[in-house]
């Protein structure tokens, strides 16, 4: 059960086992037991450059906002909370060194760096090949997990301004509210999708229609569970006013 360090050396594989106390007859013991065991290999493909690319693009827009530029200190920062989460151990995000990541969990990584950026209310953006600024909802692994993100922090899925003083940013049906419910009295937040929008994208949406919206940025509303609905009721005051959960 405890973490073993495996590396091949010409014929033979060796496996480096903590153990508490090492005795003469220990090596045997453990030699026989494992002995035992089938080797089953697991391969997982490595990160690929375009994460790494992408991942270090993060970590200099969020240094650039926090730390004066020193992305090597965020980057520690965010790979120890990443680890600390999910309980793995540290790694590299270079995909020339042994501990890289493998692939999917680089994915892992960028969608936590993302949601914790909304969370954290920082601004970030990537650059196409023209220099022109693209929001981070293109490029998001998991947009939906991105939008239920945005529903939690008030904040706009298209645009991420933030609800304050200076913008209102609603929870938005995706489906009407007459074709789902009927009526708001009868909305308990488990008939429809919905997403986090601005005064200025709410409008958008009743102007160009449902289907015009969705292929314009590529993005849909969620549907809620019943903990998504009680938590997003403390947010959303006037909604789920059916909801008796």
């Amino acid at each position: 059960k405890n973490m073993a360090l495996a590396e091949i050396t010409k014929n033979k594989i060796l496996l480096t086992v903590p153990v508490r106390e090492v005795t003469p007859d220990i090596k045997t013991e453990l030699e026989e037991v494992l002995n035992n065991y089938p080797i089953e290999v697991i391969p997982k493909k490595m990160m690929s450059i375009e994460q790494m690319r992408l991942i270090y693009v993060l970590f200099h827009q969020w240094a650039e906002e926090e730390a004066g530029g020193d992305y090597l200190y965020i980057k520690d920062v965010l790979i120890g909370e990443f680890c600390s989460k999910y309980e793995i151990p540290g790694f590299s995000t270079s995909p020339y060194k042994e501990n890289t990541l493998d692939m999917e969990t680089a994915t892992q990584f960028i969608q936590f760096i993302i949601e914790l950026g909304i969370e954290e209310n920082r601004v970030l953006y990537i650059r196409d090949k023209n220099q022109n600024y693209k929001h981070i909802r293109t490029i998001v692994p998991d947009i939906q997990k991105y939008v239920i993100t945005c529903l939690r922090n008030r904040v706009c899925a298209i645009c991420g301004k933030r609800h304050d003083e200076y913008n209102t940013v609603e929870l938005h049906h995706w489906k009407s509210v007459a074709s789902a419910v009927g009526t708001y009295e009868n909305d308990d937040g488990l008939s429809t999708p919905f997403i986090s929008l601005c005064t200025e994208h709410h409008q958008e949406f009743h102007g160009v229609g449902v289907e015009s919206f969705k292929n314009k940025y590529h993005i849909e509303g969620v549907y809620l569970n019943e903990k998504l609905v009680i938590e997003l009721k403390e947010i959303y005051t006037n909604h789920f006013k059916a909801f008796k959960g």
